[in-house]
């Protein structure tokens, strides 16, 4: 039960953290400060870091396979725009998949860094 609000909690800090810097990006958008084109590359990457970010987070606390930590995390995502897509009646294309892949790639990664992160801590 301890992994499971573990995981909720680190959803819930993504999901308040990718909220809190859209919200920023979107009003310096809607105040022409950024152009569409960084808009929409800033989109990308607060989402992604803040996965990344979280996921590192998620590989430091596990006892082994980060990979798999991260994984986890990405897949909870996944999920919840599977969801939402399918609420909104959305096509889930070739362009959701790919951002699917991104997805896992990025949290995987961010798993393997936070597990390798702890053990070289440790050892130290």
């Amino acid at each position: 039960m301890d992994y499971i609000k573990s995981l909720a909690k680190s959803f819930a800090i993504t999901i308040i953290s990718i909220f809190i810097a859209s919200l920023l990006l979107t009003c310096l958008y809607y105040f022409n400060i950024v152009s569409s084109n960084i808009y929409n590359i800033m989109k990308l990457i607060i989402f992604l870091g803040a996965i990344f970010i979280n996921s590192i987070i998620i590989g430091k606390k596990a006892k082994k396979y980060g990979l798999i930590e991260g994984l986890k995390l990405g897949g909870l995502f996944i999920i919840v725009m599977i969801i939402t897509q399918a609420s909104t009646k959305n096509d889930f294309g070739l362009k959701t998949f790919i951002y699917s892949i991104i997805i896992l790639l990025t949290t995987g990664i961010g798993g393997v860094i936070g597990i390798n992160k702890k053990t070289s801590h440790n050892k130290n």
